[in-house]
Formats: structure tokens, C-alpha cells, sequence
């Protein structure tokens, strides 16, 4: 047992120094290959092997540093989380927005450890892939003030892709499909126009009342599989404005989103009350959870922001779904939420820097 404790701790740390050291080296290739002179990245005149054999004992030192602080980090938060978890069990106070986000973070950092592990041990070739389509692939507790920068901004180039690549998806369906699926596809492209003309999120996510589930909804199926009956293509782009993206099935994506989706609301509760004591760091983590936000935004336009979403999402409930055969009820949480991720994903993408290309094509020229 003993031995195998310490073989077990070797793999994770040989598994995170190598996926450390491969996230800083995608990072800086995905940069040289979106630079213009991205042919230059070819040229190996530029190459120093005698440089880069000297620069790997440091590098395996500091990822070894940053190894133990994370692991520490997420020992630490593992026990914090089971301390929550008792006195919320056994009738003590309700869970802070601070707490909430420990039990998330925790749970989602082991996980994302044995991720990691079973990919270096069954194809270690895939953990450059991985950080690339994953940008949150990363557990928390191993992220610098740097590597947190760079996953925002990946995050944001997603969000607006995924916004633009549905936009053209919708437009191809309408033109190419006949037939119940035309109709279907012509339905949603009006939707879509209306999101577009509509402008702020609050007037937005009246047009997106598709994507609420109807009245005569089945309501234990609806909690089970709230987002059974969303489409392909708008999947697609929900992942991706959470920043979730690469060959997935869908049945993952599916998961992945419905679990986001739902960490949001339960942490939408007690959001109000935490936003006056919020960091800066807790504020963009929150706004990036919600299709909002950018790296540079300052604090009180990211609280701005996390405000006006909770109005959102507090008047798209409160409408609730009518029918005359039965009373008002509400909707899912968890879809008013995927209306509001939507229509705040197209307002960030409108003002997003990384967007300036589709700006000027469709700028009228000077």
C-alpha cells in the first residue's frame, strides 16, 4: 500500500508538471500561430536547442512548485467543502455564495485531476489538445495570475464564435432544409433576427421564450432532462459560451451544460447578497459563468453586469408559463438560464475586441 501511494503521487505529479509545462508551450504556439508572421513559427533558424535543454531543469522546478501548491490547495479545499456540507446537512446555516463556489470548485477539481491522469496514462498526445478545446480543463487551485488571464481570454474567443457560428448555421439551415424541418429551421431563424433586433439582454430573452419549456411540459421530466429537446447547433453554442468546445458527443455536451446551468441558479440565490463583498477575481469568474464580462473590465462594471443579470433572470421567472387548463408556473431554472446565457453571450460578443474582423465586414465603408 505504502508503494503504491507513492507511485500514485508520482503519476499525478509527473501528469501535471508535463500538462503545466505543455499549457504554458500551446499557449505561447496558439499565440505564433495566430500572429500574422504565423509562418515564422516553421522556421527552425529561430530555434536554440542549447537554450531550451538549459531551460527544462527550471521549468520542471517551478511546475513542480506549482504541483505541491495546487495539490495542497485542493486538500485543503476538499476538507473546507466537507465542513459545509455537514452543517448544511444536518440543518445549520445555508451555504454563503463563497461556500457555494468552494463545494463547486472542489468537487470539480478532483475530477478534473483524474482527467487529467487517465489521459497521460492512456494517450499522454492528447494533453496539448485537451487545454486547447478545455481552456477550464485546468483545476483551479493550479492556475497562476497568468494562465487564469489567458483562459479568460480564450473564453471570450469562444463565447464570440460560438455566437457567430450559430448565426451562420441557422441562416444555411433555413436556405437548405424543406419540408417540417425547413419550417423549423425558417422558426428559428425569425427567433434569432428578433434576439438580434431586440439589442440589451432584459428586451433580448423575450424572444427566446422557444427555449423555455411550454406549459403542458411533463415537470418531474423537465427537472431530470431540462435540456432534453435543445438542438444540436444551439448546444454547440451554449458549450461554447461557457467555454466548452472540441469533438464532443452530445450526450457530454448535454451533460456539461445542464450541470453549469444549475451550479448558476443555486448560486443566483445568494448572489445579491455577496456582490457589495465580491474581489475583482470572484466577480470575472462570475460574469464569465454567465456569458458576461471581459479580462479588462473593471470591478464596478463586472458588479454592474451581475446585477442587471440577476434582474434579468429574476423577470424571464417571474413571467412564468400560463395555459388555461392549468395555473402559472415556473420555469426551469435552469433553461431561464440558458435564455439568459444566450442573450448575454450576443450582447458580449457585440462589444467583444476579438470580434473586430465580422465589425468590419460588415462596417459601411469611409
Amino acid at each position: 500500500l505504502p508503494r503504491a501511494r507513492a507511485i500514485s503521487t508520482h503519476m499525478l505529479a509527473g501528469t501535471w508538471i508535463t500538462l503545466l509545462s505543455l499549457s504554458g508551450v500551446g499557449a505561447a504556439a496558439s499565440r505564433r500561430a495566430a500572429s500574422p508572421s504565423s509562418l515564422a513559427f516553421l522556421d527552425l533558424d529561430e530555434f536554440d536547442p542549447v537554450a531550451a535543454v538549459k531551460g527544462i531543469p527550471g521549468a520542471v522546478r517551478d511546475n513542480l512548485r506549482i504541483f505541491r501548491a495546487g495539490t495542497g490547495a485542493m486538500w485543503r479545499n476538499r476538507k473546507a467543502a466537507s465542513v459545509v456540507r455537514k452543517r448544511v446537512k444536518q440543518g445549520g446555516a445555508a451555504a454563503s455564495y463563497s461556500e457555494l463556489l468552494l463545494l463547486r470548485k472542489s468537487g470539480d477539481d478532483a475530477q478534473k485531476l483524474l482527467q487529467a491522469g487517465v489521459v497521460y496514462l492512456a494517450v499522454p498526445e492528447l494533453l496539448p489538445a485537451m487545454l486547447y478545446f478545455f481552456p477550464r480543463s485546468l483545476p483551479s487551485t493550479f492556475e497562476t495570475d497568468q494562465r487564469r488571464a489567458r483562459r479568460y481570454e480564450t473564453i471570450g474567443r469562444l463565447r464570440s464564435k460560438a455566437v457567430l457560428q450559430l448565426l451562420t448555421t441557422l441562416e444555411e439551415d433555413a436556405a437548405t432544409k424543406k419540408g417540417k424541418k425547413g419550417a423549423r429551421a425558417a422558426a428559428r431563424l425569425e427567433t434569432a433576427k428578433e434576439l438580434l433586433r431586440a439589442g440589451p439582454p432584459p428586451r433580448a430573452v423575450g424572444a427566446l421564450a422557444p427555449y423555455l419549456p411550454s406549459a403542458d411540459d411533463d415537470a418531474k421530466q423537465l427537472q431530470r432532462s431540462p435540456l432534453k429537446r435543445l438542438e444540436g447547433a444551439a448546444l454547440k453554442a451554449g458549450c461554447g459560451a461557457i467555454g466548452l468546445s472540441g469533438p464532443l458527443p452530445g450526450f457530454v455536451r448535454r451533460s456539461a451544460l445542464r450541470k453549469h446551468l444549475q451550479h448558476v441558479a443555486a448560486e443566483d440565490d445568494v448572489l445579491a447578497a455577496a456582490l457589495g463583498r465580491m474581489s475583482r477575481d470572484e466577480l470575472l469568474e462570475a460574469c464569465f459563468d454567465r456569458g458576461l464580462g471581459a479580462p479588462g473590465a473593471s470591478a464596478a462594471r463586472l458588479r454592474r453586469e451581475l446585477s442587471h443579470w440577476l434582474s434579468l433572470v429574476r423577470t424571464t421567472a417571474a413571467a412564468g408559463i400560463a395555459d388555461a387548463a392549468e395555473p402559472k408556473r415556473d420555469p426551469d431554472p435552469a433553461r431561464v438560464r440558458l435564455a439568459a446565457l444566450s442573450a448575454c453571450a450576443v450582447s458580449s460578443t457585440r462589444a467583444e475586441a476579438g470580434a473586430g474582423l465580422p465589425k468590419l465586414l460588415y462596417a459601411k465603408s469611409r
